[in-house]
């Protein structure tokens, strides 16, 4: 793991553009997060979501803007720079070791941030307590619940250490409970951890219970940045999700 005694407090987007063959999938889109704030990414299928977090985390390049983490500019880094640098992502497919245990798979996210043998693994159990399948460390990991596989890859990329964490529809396919419990663990990351997060997610209770910002997309572009409070009675948030004629 690289040395990151002088943590960055932003991850910023500046600017930023994504074009592919011509469609603007990301235009213009500036948003910053900060360190220990739970930062919410939103709006209607296709309004370019998945796009800008695969821009951010290195999956795709930037046709035109910039990344920056604290004073760095990460624009064209690889993933893997980019997350030995604190920036470390979710998928929406679990993407676990399923041949692995529960914990091994979290193990290999502490070597990651350059911990080993005991000390790897009582960090690795710390994490599963945080996330509340600590009982399932020993499971294989390919038989859990759909829940508690996606809790499996949000510790792994907790027991990376970073100083960003950013989460791609980490509630997808879960019951109303596991929701709930999902959006309390997220912000206890927060809270232990002091990363910031920046969450994409199609389920407003997750959004609007943790997150303190909240930016809007909507065919590219930023339709709305604010607070819970203000965004769910922005009128062009109402309209993007619902029509004209919503009242």
């Amino acid at each position: 793991m690289m040395d990151r005694s002088s943590r960055a407090e932003t991850l910023i987007t500046d600017g930023v553009c994504v074009y592919f063959e011509g469609v603007k999938a990301v235009d213009d889109i500036s948003l910053s997060v900060q360190r220990a704030r739970i930062h919410g990414l939103i709006g209607p299928n296709g309004a370019g979501k998945s796009t800008l977090f695969n821009a951010v985390s290195g999956f795709v390049p930037l046709t035109a803007g910039r990344v920056t983490l604290g004073d760095t500019d990460i624009s064209g880094w690889s993933p893997t720079r980019i997350s030995q640098h604190g920036v470390v992502r979710t998928f929406q497919d679990t993407r676990i070791f399923k041949a692995l245990t529960v914990l091994e798979n979290v193990e290999l996210g502490a070597m990651d941030a350059g911990l080993h043998g005991n000390a790897g693994r009582a960090a690795s159990m710390e994490v599963l307590e945080l996330l509340r399948i600590g009982h399932l460390a020993d499971e294989i990991a390919g038989n859990v619940a759909l829940g508690d596989g996606r809790r499996v890859g949000i510790a792994r990329a907790v027991a990376t250490q970073p100083d960003f964490l950013m989460m791609d529809e980490p509630a997808a396919g879960l019951d109303e409970k596991e929701t709930s419990e999902l959006a309390d663990s997220i912000r206890e990351i927060r809270d232990e951890r002091q990363c910031g997060v920046l969450l994409v997610e199609h389920d407003m209770s997750v959004i609007f219970k943790i997150c303190e910002e909240i930016h809007v997309m909507d065919s590219g572009r930023t339709i709305a940045v604010g607070d819970p409070d203000e965004i769910r009675t922005n009128a062009a948030v109402i309209e993007a999700y619902f029509g004209s004629g919503h009242s």
